[in-house]
């Protein structure tokens, strides 16, 4: 190597150095000031058609004067747009807003958040790491049909590996990302290899119109749906269904909050990251059944849903490899 070149190398790390002590010594009221100076940011996000995001992203406006510019994408689009967007050096998202972003970490697309006040709020299941933090959990539990005697009903994830329920059990496909990947995953880890064989036999029908499977269970074509998303009683309210929180836990995926590598507005993104964890933003998920990921509000919870908010949990996946692994064994077990 030149000389010259030595030089300049020691310039550019000396710089890059500066750079990162002066990121840490930067104050929060500095970050929402540049905040604001950006004027925009940009979110990608999987939570598609949910009228509680916008009301958050409208309230975040008010306060801050910050403009908020939204792509909803299914998951597998919005992984694949960050991917080519880094990969091209072209990209135009500053935050990341889904389920499953241990695949995104896994992609290298994330960046470090930095500082985050209200980060030190998460409660000890949602703690997140330096790439991603949760802004609210998505629970899970069993949905049965309402005229199904109280004495006849599954009570836990382990009843529905009894033979009585053979060919009637509806279930999100557990082959696939989603609900059913991670019931499968969470249940496999949980209760066991033995579980999963019985409940194989049982020949639960898949399906992967989610929306319409409790409508299913309400016509009365199957007894069962699971994994049944919590947050969608509320949509399905009127119907003859009754929710069953299984004693053994609710199998739940996290939605989490990350800055995007090369973001254009990095710290307008941490502005809004930090706004997800604030009281305004976690309540107003709690209304619509989604479990705050940030301790303190629980007596606020609305008591409509408070049960559901509180339930003890079974767990969750967060490795990306395991992740793959789990939907390999899936696909073994049910064909």
């Amino acid at each position: 190597m030149t000389s010259t070149f030595l030089r300049r190398l020691a310039i550019t790390g000396v710089a890059i150095g500066l750079a990162t002590i002066a990121h840490a010594q930067q104050s929060w009221e500095d970050v929402v000031k540049a905040a604001k100076k950006e004027g925009t940011v940009t979110l990608y996000t999987s939570q598609v058609g949910v009228p509680q995001l916008d009301e958050i992203l409208s309230a975040f406006t008010e306060e801050y004067g910050i403009k908020v510019l939204k792509l909803e994408l299914r998951g597998s689009e919005l992984f694949e747009k960050l991917r080519l967007e880094l990969a091209t050096n072209r990209g135009t998202a500053d935050m990341s807003f889904s389920g499953g972003s241990v695949s995104l970490e896994a992609m290298g697309v994330l960046d470090k958040h930095g500082n985050i006040p209200n980060a030190s709020r998460l409660a000890p299941d949602f703690a997140g790491n330096e790439l991603r933090l949760p802004v609210f959990s998505q629970s899970m539990g069993i949905v049965v049909n309402s005229s199904m005697p109280k004495d006849k009903r599954p009570k836990t994830w382990a009843d529905l590996a009894d033979p009585a329920w053979k060919g009637k059990i509806l279930s999100d496909d557990f082959r696939s990302v989603g609900g059913g990947g991670l019931f499968f995953a969470v249940t496999y880890n949980k209760l066991g290899e033995d579980f999963q064989k019985r409940l194989a036999e049982n020949n639960p029908v898949f399906t992967r119109e989610i929306r319409d499977s409790p409508r299913r269970v309400a016509r009365g074509e199957f007894p069962i749906y699971i994994p049944f998303i919590l947050p969608d009683t509320l949509l399905n309210k009127g119907l003859p269904l009754e929710v069953i929180l299984p004693s053994e836990g609710l199998v739940y995926g996290n939605f989490d909050g990350a800055i995007v590598k090369n973001a254009p507005h990095p710290n307008a993104a941490r502005v809004l990251l930090n706004f997800f964890l604030s009281d305004k933003a976690q309540l107003i998920y709690a209304g619509s059944a989604r479990r705050p990921t940030v301790t303190g509000l629980e007596d606020r919870y609305p008591a409509n849903v408070k049960e559901f908010l509180q339930a003890p949990l079974l767990g969750t996946q967060e490795d990306a490899t395991v992740r793959s692994e789990m939907l390999k064994r899936a696909t073994e077990m049910y064909k």
